[in-house]
């Protein structure tokens, strides 16, 4: 789909040839040339020739901002260096390769090409659902990067009082954790998890949500008594999932990111929530971006770091540090809470 605002791009179906010989190497091949789906997801509207079911369906629009193709990506970028034996990376372009999943290749934070061609030994457990993983992922966080947008490593929930709060942290700290848990147990919606884009063009940190799921580990799950109805085993992690949100076909209303928390591991029986200020919330912030490595790439450093100081001038930052256990969780949150609450 092209127009006279737009960049044009010609992209090679799979329909004979050298690809139809391969056709036998798919897992489940989904190349639909005449479909056309139309959603809206990190602020973006989509168009894409594959179903995406975890995004909110929107009517079809003539100029969307991205499109999504399943097309021929060749093993080589060119004009790009080899980063890793999965990454390739050129001017506004980035090229990823997952072992039995799927070529991807990112373009101009306009469109992204899925190649579903593999041959590994992998490729007989991959399903449209592992291939989404990735592209709803690292794929458009790259192509937000390469808009000059930040997609940021959080799950986000909303309070009683509207207001935003957002948990960060590193893997396994519990942002998850304790996003699902303010949610059923307090009541607050949940947002969005994994990755949310900001704008830095924005007046305000408007929080633009990622898919609705959550991913959770499989030991608290069960702690929640959360239903497993149509989990997605997680890639990389034997005993993490994925799980739909309720209200997952719907647009998420924009409203500003007020509060995002560090979370870290406290050394006794108490929580205690502290909030930063100038450049340790710049810092924090910036631990906050999600692959961040793919940041560098299509955005200068001090494009980064000027983005992060406005961010931390518009929002409260704080460190979190709290018991590492899901029992009293009342009393662990207190300080949460009683912020959320009075201010």
């Amino acid at each position: 789909m092209s127009n006279n605002n737009s960049i044009s791009f010609d992209y090679k179906p799979f329909n004979g040839g050298e690809e139809s010989a391969l056709e036998n190497q798919r897992v489940g091949a989904y190349w639909h040339p005449n479909e056309r789906y139309y959603y809206y997801v990190y602020g973006f509207t989509v168009m894409s020739h594959i179903a995406l079911p975890e995004l909110a369906p929107i009517a079809p629009c003539e100029q969307p901002d991205i499109e999504i193709i399943a097309g021929h990506v060749d093993d080589k970028l060119a004009n790009g260096r080899r980063v890793n034996r999965w990454l390739q990376i050129a001017d506004d372009q980035c090229q990823m390769w997952i072992e039995g999943i799927a070529n991807y290749r990112v373009e101009h934070g306009k469109r992204i090409v899925i190649d579903r061609r593999v041959t590994e030994s992998r490729a007989s457990t991959a399903s449209a659902a592992d291939v989404r993983v990735y592209l709803l992922g690292s794929a458009l966080g790259v192509l937000a990067y390469q808009r000059g947008w930040l997609p940021l490593h959080i799950n986000a929930v909303q309070a009683p009082s509207g207001e935003l709060w957002a948990f960060t942290g590193p893997s396994g700290a519990g942002k998850s954790t304790l996003g699902v848990w303010l949610n059923t147990r307090r009541g607050w919606p949940q947002v969005t998890d994994d990755v949310a884009v900001v704008k830095p063009e924005d007046s305000q940190p408007f929080l633009y949500a990622g898919p609705r799921k959550i991913k959770l580990w499989k030991e608290t799950l069960e702690a929640l008594q959360i239903d497993m109805s149509g989990a997605q085993r997680d890639l990389s992690r034997v005993d993490k999932f994925h799980i739909p949100v309720q209200g997952s076909g719907e647009v998420v209303p924009l409203t500003p990111l007020k509060h995002l928390v560090v979370l870290e591991r406290g050394d006794g029986s108490r929580s205690r929530l502290t909030e930063v200020f100038s450049d340790e919330a710049v810092i924090l912030l910036l631990d906050t971006l999600y692959r961040s490595e793919f940041g560098r790439e299509f955005m200068a450093p001090e494009q980064i770091v000027q983005a992060c100081e406005k961010l931390a001038m518009t929002m409260h930052v704080y460190r979190f540090s709290r018991p590492w256990s899901l029992e009293d969780m009342d009393n662990h949150l207190a300080p949460i809470l009683k912020k959320a609450e009075f201010g």
